[in-house]
């Protein structure tokens, strides 16, 4: 099978086209459902060690914990991830952006955000949380906020 990879700025970002003759439906088809499964995280719930799946939408918030990640939900609940932040520079796509060496934050929680002290930024979420935006970190984040 030949694949055809054509780069085009006029694209959207979020963007991605897939031309196929018919034939190839079952391929395409599987290709699909492992990119949508990306929409998902394991996580551990911390009381009794179960794995779950987590849905993207429903995360405000991942904190380093070490050698693993805290995932702050929107339900206010708290699950453990077994990946460094480092590791999860893919959930960009999704719109989780890292705000600071310590934590990752799904624009799509944001509610308002202000300027504060030596440049930083505070965001505030619709879970009522406030966050900051480190100084190395707030002119990336406000080009992914406009």
């Amino acid at each position: 099978m030949k694949l055809n990879i054509i780069w085009n700025n006029q694209k959207g970002k979020d963007c991605i086209d897939i031309i196929s003759h018919p034939i190839n439906h079952e391929i395409v088809t599987h290709w699909q459902s492992q990119w949508m499964q990306a929409a998902t995280l394991q996580a551990i719930q911390p009381s009794n060690q179960r794995t779950l799946l987590v849905a993207l939408q429903e995360i405000e918030a991942i904190e380093t914990m070490g050698h693993m990640s805290k995932i702050h939900m929107l339900s206010g609940d708290v699950l453990w991830l077994q990946k460094k932040l480092k590791e999860l520079t893919y959930l960009e796509a999704s719109g989780f952006y890292r705000i600071n060496n310590s934590t990752i934050l799904n624009i799509q929680q944001i509610s308002a955000f202000s300027a504060g002290q030596h440049a930083r930024l505070e965001v505030f979420t619709k879970n009522q949380q406030t966050y900051i935006v480190s100084r190395h970190y707030a002119k990336l984040f406000k080009e992914q906020l406009q």
